[in-house]
Formats: structure tokens, C-alpha cells, sequence
């Protein structure tokens, strides 16, 4: 009975959609700029999940493992490790995973963006429903999930939040060719013709305009 309910928060494919209508939506070009300890998010099967809190305060930084725990971490932060967390969590771990959430995963429609033009075809079909306005696309949320069971399961868990990331370890990070700060890159001009009106823009819209090389 247990196992059949744990189950249940072991999501094995994508949101269907009426799930995506529930939540935001954050480009896969977006959730790759959270990417440090300070601010992590990372993707698994088409989820958004900030998973911040928990990493900084993982009790592995503060033990033999703390190099394997903090790079396994690290490795993953801003991208899809859908595969790696199947293989490596209990269906307990899921069920937590679930608190985390913060939406669906989208595209920007951009076919010289790395991230979006990757997306399986299989994505992108389940993309094609999303309608949303581009103001309403990749709102991050104000403050980190912390859910309530998470003091409880860390030991000096406020401690470790109150310390965050450590300068240690950010400089073994950072040494391991993960720098725990992202620079500020200023946005190219854009010709008054190249600019865009901010108004609705549905995901069929988007997939179109990578379809035609990002012409509109």
C-alpha cells in the first residue's frame, strides 16, 4: 500500500496538459542560468524544480563525502538530469522532490538558442497547447521553495541556511570548473525594426518560428 502511493509522486514522463496549464512555464534557456548552489534549479521530466535550499543545506557538504555530494550536485544544476535522478533516488526522494516545483518546462522558439533547439520533437509536442503572454514567461519565484518537513530532515539545518555557500567550497567548485557566481553579460542593442511588441505569443507560434529559422 505504502510503495503503491510513493508511487504515485514518481513521475516517469512528461506533464500532460492539463498539469501544464496549472503551472508557470520557464524556458530551457532560462532554467540554464540557475546553475550555482546559490540559486539551482534543474529539470526532470519537462518539471521546473529550485532545488536551492536543499543543496546548500545538503548534510553531505559537511562529511567525507563532501566533494562527490557537492560536484553531483553542482553537475546538475540548470539542466535536464532526468536519467541521473531516476537512477540514483528513492521513491521517497520523489515524493520531496514533488515540494520543489516551480513549473513546466518551455521553449523560447529561438532556433539559435543551444538549450530550446535541443528539445526532442516528442517535447515540443507537448509544448504546442501552452499559450501564454511573453510577460507571463520565466517568472522566477520571489523567494526559494522551503518545505516544511526540510529542518526537520537536515540536522543544524537553520545553521547550514544561515551559512549558506560556503567560500571553501566555492572555491573548490569553482576550481572544478563550476564558479559559484554567473558574470553579467549586458543585452546586444536591438534595432528598433528587430524589436518585438509585447504581446501574446503561443508556444505553436514559437515552435513555428524555429521551424522557419526564426523568421516571423
Amino acid at each position: 500500500m505504502v510503495g503503491s502511493a510513493l508511487s504515485s509522486y514518481k513521475k516517469r514522463s512528461g506533464p500532460c496538459e492539463k498539469e501544464r496549464a496549472q503551472w508557470k512555464k520557464f524556458t530551457a534557456c532560462e532554467c540554464s542560468k540557475h546553475d550555482t548552489l546559490r540559486d539551482g534549479w534543474v529539470i526532470i521530466f519537462d518539471r521546473v524544480y529550485d532545488i536551492t535550499v536543499f543543496a546548500v543545506t545538503h548534510p553531505g557538504f559537511d562529511n567525507a563525502g563532501q566533494v562527490s555530494t557537492a560536484l553531483a550536485i553542482t553537475r546538475n544544476l540548470g539542466k535536464d538530469c532526468t536519467a541521473e535522478f531516476e537512477y540514483t533516488h528513492s521513491l521517497t526522494a520523489w515524493k520531496q522532490l514533488s515540494d520543489f516545483q516551480i513549473g513546466v518546462l518551455t521553449c523560447c522558439g529561438d532556433p539559435n538558442c543551444p538549450e530550446c533547439s535541443s528539445l526532442t520533437e516528442a517535447q515540443l509536442t507537448m509544448m504546442r497547447g501552452d499559450d501564454n503572454a511573453e510577460d507571463e514567461v520565466n517568472l522566477a519565484p520571489q523567494k526559494h521553495p522551503l518545505p516544511e518537513w526540510l529542518p526537520s530532515e537536515v540536522v543544524n539545518f537553520w545553521q547550514r541556511y544561515k551559512q549558506g555557500l560556503t567560500d571553501q567550497l566555492a572555491r573548490y567548485l569553482e576550481a572544478a570548473g563550476y564558479p559559484q557566481t554567473r558574470p553579467e553579460a549586458a543585452a546586444p542593442a536591438q534595432p528598433p525594426e528587430e524589436r518585438e511588441p509585447a504581446k501574446r505569443r503561443s508556444i505553436g507560434w514559437r515552435l513555428r518560428r524555429l521551424a522557419a529559422g526564426g523568421r516571423t
